[in-house]
């Protein structure tokens, strides 16, 4: 990751990039590459802005929640592992738990783990509603489904006071309002935008 991609992190979203979260950053980039040219993570063209719409897109969590403290975070339909490799990489004092029921998928986040010593991310093989309650902070899910069913399947994930936090594009409303039907949760949402030349408009969506 070169000097300009760094200071973006530093200056819109107050990470300190060190210089072994770098060294972990440029291997993990190395395993994406490899393993999405033969086992599709994501598109070929999105692999030209990995860092706008993906690393950068996922450590946007920290323009709500401090990262520092000692959350546990429960990543529901992770794919290539998104934001959970990447927070867990950026972020050692983080439990974080990657679920995903696409096999080839979670075997690549496995071999990340290993190669990247990972100790605080631990991989599930499974469909969210299989799994047993696993008590957590804050369930993140991004690019997955719809907000109702995606609540649905998981809220039983969350501690008492919980959060659920959706990484969504600008056209949301349709979602919020038909969860708000079934659901009278609090909701906060908090806008950003990628650091793309379009400045693609995106936002977390917080139900507590």
């Amino acid at each position: 990751m070169n000097k300009q991609k760094i200071k973006i992190l530093e200056e819109e979203l107050n990470i300190r990039v060190e210089d072994k979260i770098q060294t972990k950053l440029n291997l993990w980039l190395e395993l994406f590459n490899e393993y999405n040219s033969h086992t599709n993570l994501i598109s070929k063209n999105d692999m030209n802005f990995i860092f706008e719409k993906h690393i950068f897109d996922s450590l946007a969590l920290t323009k709500y929640l401090d990262l520092n403290k000692n959350y546990t975070i429960v990543d529901v339909g992770t794919g290539g592992g998104f934001p959970s490799v990447i927070l867990a990489i950026f972020f050692e004092n983080l439990k974080i738990t990657a679920v995903d029921s696409i096999g080839k998928k979670i075997n690549f986040i496995k071999m990340v783990k290993e190669r990247l010593n990972l100790q605080n991310l631990e991989v599930i093989n499974d469909r969210i509603e299989n799994i047993k309650p696993l008590n957590t902070d804050f369930i993140v899910t991004r690019a997955v489904g719809r907000i109702l069913k995606i609540y649905d399947l998981s809220a039983k994930h969350l501690k008492e006071g919980g959060e659920f936090i959706f990484y969504k594009s600008s056209n949301y409303q349709g979602e919020l309002d038909e969860f708000r039907k079934k659901h009278k949760k609090e909701v906060k949402i908090i806008n950003y935008m990628l650091p793309t030349d379009e400045r693609h408009k995106r936002c977390l969506i917080s139900v507590f």
